[in-house]
């Protein structure tokens, strides 16, 4: 079972788990920012203003030594999402295109569209594999997998414990 904590550790390097939880601070809207700050002062025993006047770079940092803590699941979630949506939807496109799922820029139209098959996503990373990096695929597969649902899950989480078995990165 992945959950976001696990995704991070363990197909994300060190560079792509940076730039996935810079992303949080960069694009996520202020309620979600806010918790995720009052979290991180809790647990690291700041004070919230503390946090909130640090640079990008240092929330980032601190985000990524809470990687182990229950309690920032849902902030480690928010961060996949936003980097996917704002970073890697050149990928995502190229995914929903291939599947034939309705999309702009990468992020699906409406609630109606339905999960690609197992097969269809081995299709489309056997097919894009040569266009995208290998981790950054697995991480979008993990990361629908999480995001999306069940039906989503049992598509994408298949391939992803294929490779990350195999260490194919």
């Amino acid at each position: 079972m992945w959950n976001s904590r696990r995704i991070l550790r363990e197909i994300a390097d060190a560079d792509l788990r940076q730039r996935i939880l810079r992303a949080f601070w960069r694009y996520g809207d202020a309620a979600t920012k806010a918790v995720a700050t009052a979290q991180l002062a809790k647990g690291l025993h700041f004070r919230d203003a503390t946090i909130r006047k640090m640079p990008v770079e240092k929330k980032t940092e601190l985000l990524a030594s809470r990687i182990g803590v229950p309690e920032f699941e849902q902030t480690f979630e928010t961060a996949l999402m936003q980097y996917h949506t704002h970073e890697a939807n050149e990928m995502m496109a190229a995914f929903l295109d291939r599947w034939g799922i309705a999309h702009v820029n990468g992020s699906i139209e409406g609630d109606e569209s339905k999960a690609p098959s197992a097969e269809a996503v081995r299709s489309a990373v056997d097919e894009l594999q040569e266009r995208f990096d290998r981790r950054a695929v697995v991480l979008y597969l993990a990361s629908a997998g999480l995001l999306m649902g069940d039906d989503w899950r049992e598509a994408a989480w298949p391939m992803v414990d294929e490779i990350v078995q195999a260490s194919l990165w």
